[in-house]
């Protein structure tokens, strides 16, 4: 009789240590499932924990540590230097304007011509990165409407980056481009 309750106290604590191993790895896969399941993110324990001994495991993957690199404030509160040039052209007419916009710390110096200064390197540091060094997204559609004739090329550098772009007015996506860059333009182009 006591042989076989110490058989079967050895099956417990095998059938024990084998649903504590079983836990444990469903809370190792738990953590690299899908991040909007019923865990949150990835990497996140699940809504409820299994209770029992869980092997240990390392901590889940996160982002690498950048390399040393000096690091900018968020966007929105960027200290912006630029020089640019705006070339304003209504499509069909001759002849063009040229205006200066130079920042230093996010300030116009003396050298700017366009009609605010000041409202332009502002908006350079709000969203000068955005409208002009993302990638474009090949999934956005754009409303097919038309602003106007008004064209403008902004060449230059942002930031020690070079900058080369064209705006227009001839769809949704262009004109919103152009309105969230509206003070480079000044009244050229249309009110916003």
């Amino acid at each position: 009789m006591m042989r076989r309750q110490g058989r079967q106290l050895g099956r417990q604590q095998v059938w024990l240590r084998a649903a504590a191993a079983a836990a444990g790895l469903a809370v190792l896969l738990a953590g690299c499932g899908d991040p909007d399941g019923p865990g949150g993110q990835a990497g996140s324990p699940p809504a409820t924990a299994p209770t029992g001994p869980a092997p240990s495991s390392p901590p889940p993957p996160g982002p690498a540590p950048a390399p040393d690199q000096p690091t900018r404030p968020t966007q929105g509160v960027d200290v912006t230097d630029a020089k640019l040039k705006i070339v304003l052209s209504t499509q069909g007419v001759q002849g063009s304007t040229e205006q200066i916009l130079e920042c230093v710390d996010s300030r116009p110096t003396d050298a700017s011509t366009v009609s605010d200064p000041a409202a332009a390197c502002e908006v350079l540091a709000k969203s000068g990165e955005a409208v002009f060094f993302a990638l474009p997204d090949p999934n956005r559609m754009c409303t097919q409407q038309y602003g106007g004739p008004q064209k403008a090329r902004v060449t230059g550098t942002l930031d020690g980056k070079p900058v080369d772009k064209e705006f227009s007015l001839t769809d949704g996506c262009r004109i919103a481009e152009w309105q969230a860059m509206q003070p480079l333009f000044g009244s050229f182009g249309p009110e916003v």
